[in-house]
């Protein structure tokens, strides 16, 4: 498993998760990342609440690294999400915690939760990822 600064390095290459969108990995464990994000002006929607695709890019990017911290040896591309959400908010900081519920031999399971800085849970998701490449 590569360390949280060689992920962070690889998926800085995420030009759109990282750059443009300002996603940030916290913590990386087997299996497991927590991601996160501050929230700015260019995030919100018209009625002044979070837009719901950046929760989803920000499950999606927690997903991508919890699956990828191999990439050396194995990579792995989104297959399918589903987004349930919650509850919104205005400002602060959101956490996408990525836990892979089952690494099979061509497909991984995950399940994501988004929340802000006081816990509360904002969106659940249930992620699919498909091995593309394995050495």
């Amino acid at each position: 498993m590569k360390t949280v600064e060689e992920l962070r390095e690889f998926f800085a290459k995420d030009r759109y998760a990282c750059a443009l969108t300002g996603a940030f990995i916290e913590e990386v464990s087997e299996g497991y990342a927590k991601v996160s994000l501050k929230i700015e002006d260019k995030h919100l929607n018209g009625m002044g609440h979070v837009m719901g695709g950046v929760y989803y890019t920000l499950a999606d990017f927690a997903a991508a690294v919890a699956v990828n911290q191999n990439f050396d040896e194995e990579m792995c591309v989104g297959l399918n999400g589903q987004i349930s959400h919650i509850a919104s908010v205005t400002e602060g900081t959101l956490y996408a915690e990525a836990t892979v519920l089952k690494n099979g031999r061509k497909v991984l399971f995950v399940d994501v939760r988004v929340t802000n800085e006081e816990g509360k849970l904002l969106t659940q998701s249930s992620m699919t990822s498909y091995k593309v490449v394995s050495k």
